[in-house]
Parts: structure tokens; sequence; C-alpha cells
């Protein structure tokens, strides 16, 4: 479903110019949930926003399902940002919010396509006419994901999806993602430094560092510390967090 081939991707800085993503290359299979991991700065969140059309690439390619990304419609492929605080606009009831993307992309039937996008995200129809100062965190998370969905995307782009919430609220999303991807059959990349998170959610996992994919693995590779490369190994002991000597 996805192909990345050699990608490449830069910016501009006052002296030159960065590589934030410098000749990655992976494939995701139609409804698989692939992770990308790796320290903040190590390109995960650009190559997910360049797979989104949010940045261009400066070599390479992307194909999704076998066509050029830059060419497919832009509802085949869906994002959800980190920030259910930042992502959502403050003068927007729900109703709006989820009107939107339907009305741009010539969808019908939007009064019963947004009650349903509520309550497949565990949200009532009285959250509708809600602002968003009005939610919570996860409810805002969950308007969120229920926008990305309200579009039947083919691939769902999710960054850091829980990192912004409390641990029990993260728990909530993370059951609420793995029920869409058994009832949807999406095909999910999952940005994300937490490795908990990626034994939950996802089959197999790219370790970034430097703009650069240092290696891939199976969830049960990863699970059972079958790794090849020492960064990977010290990513993994960081998760297990402080232990006495």
């Amino acid at each position: 479903m996805i192909d990345i081939d050699r990608a490449q991707i830069r910016f501009k800085t006052r002296t030159g110019h960065v590589d934030a993503v410098r000749d990655v290359s992976l494939q995701v299979q139609d409804g698989e949930v692939f992770a990308l991991v790796g320290e903040s700065g190590s390109g995960k969140s650009t190559l997910l926003r360049a797979l989104a059309g949010l940045v261009p690439l400066a070599g390479g390619a992307m194909r999704i399902d076998g066509e050029d990304a830059r060419r497919r419609p832009v509802r085949d492929v869906q994002m959800v940002f980190q920030d259910p605080y930042g992502s959502l606009h403050p003068r927007f009831t729900v109703d709006r919010t989820l009107r939107e993307p339907l009305a741009i992309n010539g969808i019908g039937e939007q009064d019963a396509r947004i009650i349903d996008a509520l309550a497949e995200v565990g949200l009532g129809p009285a959250y509708r006419f809600r602002y968003p100062h009005q939610l919570s965190g996860g409810q805002r998370q969950r308007v969120s994901i229920a926008r990305a969905l309200i579009v039947e995307p083919r691939v769902l782009l999710l960054d850091e999806p829980t990192s912004a919430l409390d641990v029990s609220v993260q728990a909530e999303i993370l059951n609420l993602l793995r029920r869409l991807r058994d009832d949807r059959k999406l095909t999910m990349i999952v940005v994300s430094h937490n490795l908990a998170v990626v034994g939950f959610l996802c089959q197999r996992v790219a370790v970034m560092r430097n703009g650069e994919v240092v290696e891939q693995a199976g969830i049960e590779a990863v699970r059972a510390r079958d790794v090849k490369h020492e960064y990977t190994r010290r990513l993994l002991e960081a998760t297990e967090g402080y232990r006495r000597g």
C-alpha cells in the first residue's frame, strides 16, 4: 500500500540547508500497522508529513497503492496530529469541524455521517455542537480521529497520537485505535517514541536516527530484544525505565 523509495527531505536554513530525511526506503503492506520510532529530531514526523503532502520531497519517491502519493486524492491519506489542543479550530464547533472535510470532498448525507463518525469514536450526539474548549484532551483527540476517518481514507497517519494525553486517557485512545484498525482494515503508520504504544498497536517497526532508517524489525523481535543495531538496543533499554542495581 505504501512504498517509500530513497526519500530525501531537505529544509533551507540561513547558512545553507539541512537534510531532515536521507535516503529512506520502506514498504507498508495493505492493512498493516507500521511504526516509526526514534528520538526527537530523527525525521519521523517529517517523513509522515511528506506522505500527507504537507512537506515536499527533495529526492526519491512515495507511492500509495502504486500511484505517486502527490497525485492521489487528498481523502485517501489522512493524518491525526500530536496536539489535540492545537489541531482543532477554537471557533469551530465539532459539527463544523467534521462537516468541513465532507464539503471539501463533495460528500453528501453530511448530518448522518457526522453522527456516525462521532459514535464510531465513542462520542454521543450531545458533543456535536460543543467547542474545543468544552472538551477534554481525550475528547479532542477523538474528534481529530473522527475528522480523519469521516472521508473514509485508505491510509491513516498518526503522529504521536497519545503523547499529549494523561496516561489513563492514552489507554482509551489506544484501545480506540486498535478497534478501528480491526474494524476498518486501515493501513496505518504510527510515529512514536514510546515502544509500549508501538507494541500494542503495530506489527513492524522502523527505527530512525539522524534522518535515516537504521533498522527494521517485526514487533515480536522487538519484544524479544532480538535487534541488530546498537542504537535500537539503547532505545529498548531506555523504555525499561529506572531499575535499582
